[in-house]
């Protein structure tokens, strides 16, 4: 499904008026795992996913690193992408090993900052080169993982499959239930509407959320951590809604949060 929607949005996207910010994600989003790769991508998988079912541990990087050849090549695309819209972000043939300390890092939340400056680029140029190179690899990997996830039974703040944290969230049709997407692999998991995703508060006091006048959108904030998630109500959707490009479409509520004091978890 991840797939089908990161499709769907590229193809949107290239009707849109082409800026340097929309051209960038419509590129990124792009990114494509090739055909010669997917038999050795998908025996890993395979083999992850009959010790996934059994116990529904989430994924280390060992897990979803099987081939630096594949990895080096989907990171040398991003860059290239993201070094025509952002100056100085061009790593020059920096070292496989390097590259793959850097995405060990990323992958854990670590700092990248002295792997950024051996590479010769800035750490958030370089996140953002790892984080697309590996969203089509994390998102097979949910595609095969996230049915296998106990939903009833996890309710965690981070993604069941990857560890990531969440970006965006959406109130099912069916109940208005709350649901989290991973910034990373684009699982989705069931969470309480009344706690924060990011540091567990659950004081009804310092939590809150904005909508817009149509009540389509929210935004989750919590006062204890400063932190916000964006939301859509599914209940006032009609057809088909894709999350990656939501993402895009509530920039301003990320603006509005930023002015407001509040940053991203993720």
């Amino acid at each position: 499904m991840s797939t089908q929607a990161d499709s769907g949005t590229v193809e949107q996207l290239g009707e849109w008026k082409q800026t340097r910010y929309i051209d960038l994600r419509r590129k990124l989003l792009g990114l494509k795992v090739k055909d010669s790769y997917l038999p050795v991508l998908d025996e890993h998988i395979r083999q992850v996913a009959e010790r996934f079912a059994q116990s529904n541990f989430v994924l280390q990087f060992e897990d979803v690193f099987p081939d630096q050849a594949l990895f080096c090549e989907l990171f040398s695309e991003a860059n290239g992408i993201v070094s025509e819209q952002i100056p100085d972000s061009r790593a020059e043939n920096p070292q496989p090993s390097l590259i793959k300390k850097a995405a060990n890092a990323w992958y854990r939340y670590s700092s990248m900052s002295d792997i950024a400056q051996k590479i010769g680029i800035s750490w958030e140029a370089l996140s953002l080169c790892l984080k697309n190179a590996f969203h089509p690899i994390l998102v097979r990997y949910s595609e095969k993982l996230s049915p296998l996830v106990k939903q009833d039974s996890w309710r965690q703040r981070v993604c069941p499959v990857c560890g990531g944290k969440p970006d965006f969230s959406f109130l099912d049709r069916e109940a208005g239930a709350r649901w989290l997407i991973c910034s990373r692999c684009d699982t989705e998991w069931l969470f309480l509407r009344l706690e924060c995703p990011f540091c567990g508060n659950q004081d009804q006091d310092s939590l809150a959320y904005l909508t817009d006048g149509k009540e389509l959108y929210r935004l989750y904030t919590c006062e204890q951590c400063r932190i916000y998630v964006k939301a859509i109500d599914l209940r006032r959707t009609e057809g088909e809604v894709l999350f990656p490009l939501e993402r895009i479409l509530t920039l301003d509520l990320d603006r509005q949060a930023h002015e407001a004091g509040y940053q991203p978890g993720w």
